[in-house]
């Protein structure tokens, strides 16, 4: 029964991670000049990864 509940939040965070880098990439195609850089992809990744300090992050910046 564990395993199967890690499995289920590994899953989980693995869907967040997607959603998020998906979403940095395409607010960088709204927002830029269309293209995907390397560099944008870099970043996307990096908050893909981290996706809940990301989601954190966004909404404290966005109260500013």
């Amino acid at each position: 029964m564990r395993r199967r509940a890690w499995l289920i939040g590994l899953l989980l965070y693995g869907l967040g991670a997607g959603i998020d880098f998906a979403y940095h990439l395409i607010d960088d195609l709204r927002s830029g000049d269309e293209a995907i850089e390397f560099s944008e992809v870099a970043v996307a990744f990096s908050a893909g990864l981290f996706w809940p300090v990301d989601i954190v992050a966004m909404a404290v910046l966005a109260t500013r």
